[in-house]
């Protein structure tokens, strides 16, 4: 079969890479003390920027389906501070509030909620949970349902029951010593209360960890009359960030203030997915360190490795190799061994990854899932490769540039 000139130069010149490869392989296996220790930061950097990635990509995702879940139509208006602490919520919305929200057009549902930390006794363990009371009408009752709050055993409480509530499914078998259930005692601020109710894990833990009860009687314990945020459903079609602007107009004519933030689900997540953006990109950025500290250290070995083998490199020049055989030969093995720290960063900060997941599992329930897309994982080792051959291009320079005659007296 004839290739031609061009099709015999390409096969020459791939004969040629496999031998360079072959070499930059032996090169680092003859010296494999040196070669783990200079790789050591590439692994950790790698490691590092991998399992942090994945698992803020995790809790980006658990974010999103959760919201997705619930759907895209509900409205939340809560104080302008409200950073996602209840603790440190006060009530802020008065029934009057309410009211001029319900005047938007476009709405189905509109409920005032009281959302506070408690202190929860059952016998005798004391534990502080978040407490939700909300209007627990026949009509919300469905949409708390729709929401993913079903209760799996009894029913949750309804207005003008009294003292009652329905906990959350990790509320009542894993924070206390003794598993609560239906018509158990509860005491909240030392005020006692009946369980009606216990919901479906979520997989939330917030909610899972939480005590619902109806809002009668959520102000009569917390002897409130306001309210500290309000949720609000969309009808069905309506443009919900239309609805939020007109209800955020409508709010702030009525208050004459703008102490409050209308937020939809989709602006919700994107704050959030950009909080998670800046903490990565730092996370990551301290990572960088380790990848720094691995690029000296490469950069180090490949000196070292020149002045070892100027003789050699005199030899193979005095035999014909270009400067630009030196050259891909050094790059290689420096690429090289960027490439292994990168493959065993990769399979490290996985498994660090995976370990988070299986602790936060246990400790907080299904919240948080590793996720590890191929752009991570190919990024990751093409960095890697890339590092190792930057580290590489100043010793393979000064080796490719070595004078055959001196390379030769070279002792």
């Amino acid at each position: 079969m004839d290739l031609g000139t061009g099709g015999i130069r390409d096969v020459r010149r791939i004969n040629e890479m496999l031998q360079y490869f072959k070499l930059a392989i032996k090169n680092i296996t003859q010296r494999k003390l040196r070669s783990w220790l200079t790789i050591i930061g590439i692994i950790i950097g790698i490691a590092a920027i991998v399992s942090l990635i994945s698992i803020s990509n995790g809790m980006e995702h658990a974010i999103s389906e959760q919201f997705e879940r619930f759907g895209i139509d509900i409205i939340t208006v809560m104080p302008a501070d409200f950073m996602g602490s209840q603790s440190a919520v006060t009530s802020q919305f008065s029934d009057r509030d309410v009211k001029t929200i319900e005047k938007v057009s476009g709405l189905k549902y509109v409920i005032p909620l009281i959302m506070q930390t408690a202190k929860v006794s059952f016998h005798n363990q004391e534990k502080y949970l978040q407490v939700f009371a909300y209007e627990a009408s026949p009509e919300i009752e469905d949409i708390w349902e729709a929401l993913g709050f079903e209760a799996e055993k009894g029913r949750f409480p309804r207005e003008g029951q009294g003292k009652v509530v329905g906990l959350g499914s990790r509320a009542a078998t894993d924070l206390f010593n003794d598993e609560i259930h239906v018509r158990n005692n509860i005491y909240i601020n030392d005020a006692k209360f009946k369980v009606t109710g216990i919901a479906k894990e979520i997989g939330n833990s917030q909610d899972d960890n939480s005590i619902f009860m109806p809002l009668d009687a959520g102000e009569e314990l917390f002897n409130e009359t306001d309210y500290t945020g309000i949720m609000i459903i969309a009808k069905e079609g309506v443009d919900v960030d239309g609805a939020a602007d007109r209800i955020e107009r409508r709010l702030e004519n009525h208050r004459d203030d703008k102490d409050f933030q209308v937020m939809t689900a989709s602006q919700i997540i994107e704050r959030i997915s950009g909080i998670l953006a800046i903490i990565q990109l730092v996370l990551v950025g301290i990572a960088g360190i380790s990848l720094l500290v691995g690029a000296i250290g490469i950069m180090n070995t490949m000196f070292t490795s020149v002045l070892e083998r100027t003789r050699d490199i005199g030899v193979m020049k005095a035999i014909g190799a270009k400067n630009s055989d030196i050259l891909t030969i050094f790059l290689l093995e420096s690429g090289l061994l960027g490439l292994v720290g990168g493959i065993i960063g990769i399979i490290l900060g996985m498994a660090l990854s995976k370990l988070v997941e299986i602790i936060a599992t246990h400790a907080l329930g299904p919240v948080l899932k590793a996720y590890f897309p191929w752009y991570l994982i190919l990024g990751a080792l093409l960095f890697s490769f890339i590092v190792g051959c930057l580290s590489g291009i100043m010793p393979a320079r000064r080796a490719s540039k070595l004078n055959p005659v001196d390379a030769l007296r070279y002792e």
